[in-house]
């Protein structure tokens, strides 16, 4: 049964690292995503609303998105669709893209350690993080699929964050917004807790997390400190 978000599981110890994702967790990248490639495909004659995209890509690796969306749309997409759709992606983040709500507080209180491990490239990373305004509160504290040279649900850079920041798997908690993610700290052995509260998150996605019973599913980054010291 899931945790309440201002209840803290009785027989859980206080974590030690809490390891955050990036994307559709503290930044809202992911509803930015979804309105470029509806842009995209609207310019290729298919009139598809954000939130389809980001229900038919939620869970879905990078190198099976086009293949997805074909699916979607019913007709085969230049073959260097999304490697564009990428590239626009990433220069829209550079001018519109916010620290989800409750991101910069929930920050600047912890007293826990906390760190980034994400999916993202490095460069990529570094770059939406500070367009969140975020870079200056992870610091060097991040980690990267490019580090280890697999993507989640493989727990690799999930691992190596609880490694280099010197803290056991059993210790962490993992803070994710996407079943691949949550799928990556189950796989890790790590607790977690889902957050289905970004402007992406629809009813469907939050049922899709609410399967893998994380110890609580999160609607506001703020809850989490409810459930760090519960009342």
């Amino acid at each position: 049964m899931m945790a309440s978000p201002s209840i803290k599981t009785s027989d859980r110890s206080r974590p030690r690292l809490i390891i955050f994702d990036f994307d559709g967790t503290l930044a809202e990248t992911e509803i930015v995503a979804s309105e470029v490639i509806s842009a995209k495909l609207a310019a290729e004659g298919f009139q598809v609303h954000p939130d389809e995209i980001t229900a038919t890509l939620s869970g879905v690796e990078r190198d099976d998105q086009q293949r997805h969306l074909e699916r979607l749309v019913g007709v085969s997409l230049p073959k260097n669709f999304m490697e564009t759709a990428a590239a626009e992606i990433q220069l829209a983040a550079s001018g519109i893209l916010s620290a989800t709500p409750g991101a910069v507080e929930l920050l600047q209180w912890l007293s826990i350690p906390f760190c980034v491990a994400s999916n993202t490239s490095r460069f990529e990373l570094i770059h939406r993080m500070r367009a969140a305004n975020l870079l200056g509160l992870v610091g060097s504290r991040f980690f990267s699929s490019d580090d280890i040279g697999v993507r989640k649900p493989d727990p690799s850079v999930l691992l190596l964050a609880a490694e280099i920041m010197g803290v056991s798997a059993r210790e962490c908690l993992v803070i994710e917004d996407s079943v691949i993610g949550l799928s990556a700290a189950r796989n890790a052995n790590m607790r977690y807790c889902a957050f289905g509260g970004a402007r992406h998150h629809t009813s469907r996605l939050r049922n899709d997390l609410r399967t893998f019973e994380p110890e609580a599913l999160l609607l506001n980054l703020a809850e989490l400190k409810g459930l760090l010291c519960p009342m």
